[in-house]
């Protein structure tokens, strides 16, 4: 976990101002920080030092000086790439994966980026031929934020760098907020500010002299390759290679463990080949047992012999951490399990865990969420109604938005199932569960679900690893036949049924659950009186106070189960009011 941040091109942009990029993102990398100015670009870096430790220090350069590069993540076949490196006569200096990308530079461009196996966000610069690249890994695993800038491109592992530089706007992109009320989130690749966008996915983008910088696309999801089931042989062993490679780091580690199939299979494997001390996982519990899933922590743990350390929430937390999870996030999102991954990583930060192994990435590939299951149980068509569809998820839908929205705003954006229309169009010709998920792994997983583990790991400077997104494993998830993937009602079903050869099958086979709070019950109660007042401070730009106020009441009193819209209401009211604050600030400034 490292944070970038930098500008090319850019006029007048000296040290001091990138200095002040990384400032405002310093807890992601604690230990070290530094900024370098190389001609037409000024980059800087906040490292937390996970591999090698003493001699990772970035920006980094090659021996001669010519190619630096700041990068966020892990490359976790450096060792490998490293070897074939110094075979053909290339000198390093550190034990470090960052060493390896300025060599491949020199030696392969921006096709090295089909050598990579990792998480990463990087900008490598070439000073001797005036050219360089900025690249995000293939899932979007670790954030990259771009903006036009005089004359140039700033870019960053957050966007509270960007908004930091002299004169840059801070404006709310009014049709993304829009979204934010619809989606629970903001789809990428725009985002609530105004002139700030993703890199997406997959993508880089190249710059050449003073030239407009290009983007180009080095891999997509491979939905509409041919399909085929590998056994669960082969599956085994590309597990095992992912841990493998992601094993290698030089600090203190271990996971987070909920009980799930995801984590618990990752635990498994991860026991098989643990070179650190004894395995120390950590599980959230709180009161309502119907929500927590503690219990099938303590299962897992007692069964692969794994010591668990216990996070403990409750509703009297919330309103003391709400505005730092909003301020970490960067933008409004009604997932309440933003809280709980803050917490664990709170946790973990407490016992110095700084790697810390999770069960992300299958349920997008694998059609595992439950109101997937629940709307695809049946489904034989090789279309779908997208409203109907939308519908299910959808946390406002039109009638609600009309009721909650201030009416200019809602009149003047566009209508967010138009965006899910967009999002879902390159995918129209697949049967109607794979286009769903070929939206949830190009914007759900991007956009909301991988931004929990970075942001609320970042803020507490631990890194998360998830084998099950190694690109390799996401590949051979996305290629299995529809009935591998969601069979008989239910999602997930290779990566179960191969689970439970491994573990016990009523524990992998068990009802889905997801990580959340129950938020809704805490708003009758113990939140009621922060929410209210919460509410009251609506200015209504972009919300009518006084119906959300009764929509609250409406759904204490038991009329009517609005916690979704209620959830989404809460979040976007807390980041526009920070966003407001801040605005004013930057401008007094």
């Amino acid at each position: 976990m490292c944070g970038i941040a930098g500008v090319v091109n850019g006029q007048g942009v000296q040290n001091q101002h990138v200095r002040t990029m990384i400032d405002q993102i310093q807890y992601r990398g604690r230990d070290e920080q530094g900024v370098e100015t190389l001609g037409r670009a000024v980059v800087g870096h906040a490292r937390l030092a996970v591999v090698d430790p003493e001699n990772g220090m970035q920006p980094m350069s090659n021996t001669d000086k010519t190619v630096w590069v700041t990068f966020n993540g892990e490359i976790y076949n450096y060792v490998e790439l490293r070897e074939e490196l110094k075979a053909k006569g290339y000198v390093f200096k550190s034990r470090c994966d960052t060493e390896v990308l300025v060599h491949l530079w020199r030696e392969e461009g921006e096709k090295m980026l089909d050598r990579l196996i990792g998480m990463f966000a990087f900008f490598i610069w070439d000073t001797k031929n005036d050219r360089g690249m900025l690249a995000r890994d293939r899932q979007g695993i670790k954030p990259c934020f771009i903006a036009d800038y005089q004359g140039g491109i700033a870019f960053a592992s957050e966007m509270k760098a960007i908004l930091s530089l002299p004169n840059m706007p801070r404006e709310v992109n009014a049709s993304a907020l829009k979204d934010v009320f619809a989606f629970n989130y903001c789809p990428p690749p725009q985002t609530c500010f105004k002139g700030i966008t993703h890199l997406e996915p997959g993508c880089y983008l190249l710059f050449e002299g003073d030239r407009k910088p290009v983007k180009k696309r080095y891999w997509q999801w491979p939905f509409a390759e041919e399909r085929r089931t590998p056994s669960y042989e082969e599956f085994e062993a590309l597990i095992d290679d992912a841990v493998r490679m992601q094993m290698r780091f030089d600090v203190d580690g271990g996971m987070y463990l909920s009980g799930g199939v995801d984590s618990s299979i990752v635990a498994y494997h991860l026991k098989k080949q643990w070179k650190h001390p004894r395995l120390e996982a950590f599980g959230l519990n709180f009161p309502n047992q119907d929500y927590s899933e503690y219990r099938f922590s303590e299962e897992v743990a007692k069964l692969l012999d794994i010591d668990l350390h216990e996070a403990r929430i409750n509703p009297d937390m919330i309103p003391g951490i709400a505005n730092k999870v909003v301020h970490h996030a960067e933008q409004p999102h009604g997932d309440f399990s933003f809280f709980l991954f803050y917490l664990l990583a709170q946790r973990a930060n407490q016992d110095n865990k700084i790697v810390m192994f999770t069960g992300d990435g299958p349920d997008e590939a694998l059609a595992g969420f439950r109101h997937n299951e629940q709307y695809f149980h049946g489904q034989q068509r090789m279309n779908f109604s997208l409203s109907s569809y939308f519908d299910v998820i959808c946390y406002m839908d039109a009638p609600m938005r009309e009721r909650l929205l201030n009416p200019d705003f809602n009149r003047a954006t566009p209508d967010p199932l138009d965006r899910f229309g967009e999002i879902l169009d390159p995918w129209r010709d697949l049967e109607p569960v794979e286009q769903i998920m070929a939206y949830e792994c190009t914007s759900l997983m991007p956009g909301n679900n991988l931004v929990k583990g970075d942001r609320m790991g970042a803020c507490w400077s631990t890194e998360g690893r998830a084998p099950l997104i190694d690109h390799r494993v996401s590949e051979l998830f996305t290629k299995l036949p529809v009935n591998m993937k969601f069979k008989d009602g239910v999602g997930k079903y290779y990566l179960k049924d191969y689970s439970a050869s491994k573990l016990p099958r009523d524990l992998i086979f068990k009802k889905k659950t997801m990580p959340t709070l129950p938020i809704g019950e805490w708003m009758k109660t113990t939140l009621y009186d922060w929410t209210r007042d919460t509410f009251a401070r609506i200015d209504g730009t972009y919300i009518k106070r006084d119906a959300a106020l009764q929509l609250l009441d409406d759904h204490k009193s038991g009329a009517a189960n609005h916690t979704r819209a209620l959830r989404t209401l809460l979040m976007s009211q807390l980041w526009i009011e920070q966003c407001i604050q801040l605005g004013a600030q930057k401008k007094a400034a």
